[in-house]
């Protein structure tokens, strides 16, 4: 049976664990899995659960529908709080501190939080038309998830500012390229495949495979969780009172009303 959070799974889809692995699926489909207060309360206490449970060895991360995430919920008027010790900020900390082994299954586009968070995973598997962008300078934001270190460390300054200034967008290859996807995988039997690579890691020796990876975020980890308090705190002292985002939120909504201006005429 999988694990049971703290409150009732509405935006999330748990499945597992099952000879080790537990999925957690991203379930708002019609808004793009985007990140909604909910969502994220959901996740995070989902992802704390499994942290603590010895059945679980291999979490694997994926979304339901077309996308895998499309970050931050500009349509909705429930806001989300970035306030260092709410559940945001606590989501990041429980991806960059677990020890049981990450997996993303990025089963389409992924923006904002669904590139940034790639970047903390273990290994990230993408179909090929996936896309990433972090369109952060344009709705008022700056680079959240620890990716102003993160994406640094993958990519170099250069790339890591082409994708974060200017919201670029990327494909799977170019993306596998740069260090944020391990590899990209055929769309048909796309889970599938995912699950038998998940298989063989749950059938390694624990302690090796738990040793393994503390071993590869042993030097990175405090970085990684300083650039989380970073983070947070720049975008609830600066960026929200700055008002930039409420700026970029409206015109975020004109350009959706516009596409579906153009929809309409057609």
């Amino acid at each position: 049976m999988p694990p049971t959070p703290t409150t009732p799974n509405t935006m999330i889809q748990l499945e597992g664990p099952e000879n080790g692995i537990l999925w957690i699926k991203l379930n708002r489909p019609e808004s793009g899995n985007s990140l909604h207060p909910t969502l994220v309360h959901e996740l995070l206490h989902a992802l704390l659960t499994a942290d603590r449970d010895p059945a679980v060895r291999i979490i694997i991360l994926t979304g339901t529908g077309r996308f895998f995430c499309t970050g931050m919920d500009l349509l909705s008027s429930d806001e989300l709080s970035f306030a260092p010790g709410d559940d945001f900020h606590r989501l990041n900390r429980i991806l960059i501190t677990t020890e049981k082994i990450l997996i993303a299954a990025v089963n389409g586009p992924a923006s904002g939080f669904g590139a940034t968070c790639l970047a903390l995973c273990d290994l990230v598997f993408a179909v090929p038309d996936a896309y990433f962008f972090t369109p952060f300078v344009k709705w008022g934001m700056v680079p959240e998830a620890a990716s102003s270190v993160s994406f640094l460390r993958l990519m170099g300054h250069q790339r890591a500012a082409l994708l974060c200034l200017t919201g670029e967008r990327i494909g799977a290859e170019e993306a596998r390229d740069l260090g944020l996807v391990s590899r990209v995988l055929p769309a048909e039997g796309f889970l599938g495949k995912v699950k038998e690579v998940a298989e063989g890691l749950a059938r390694a020796l624990e302690g090796s495979l738990l040793q393994t990876k503390r071993l590869l975020k042993e030097t990175t980890t405090k970085d990684l969780l300083d650039a989380n308090d970073r983070e947070c705190r720049v975008i609830v002292e600066e960026r929200i009172p700055s008002g930039d985002l409420h700026k970029g939120r409206e015109a975020f909504l004109a350009e959706q009303r516009e596409k579906e201006r153009r929809k309409s005429a057609l």
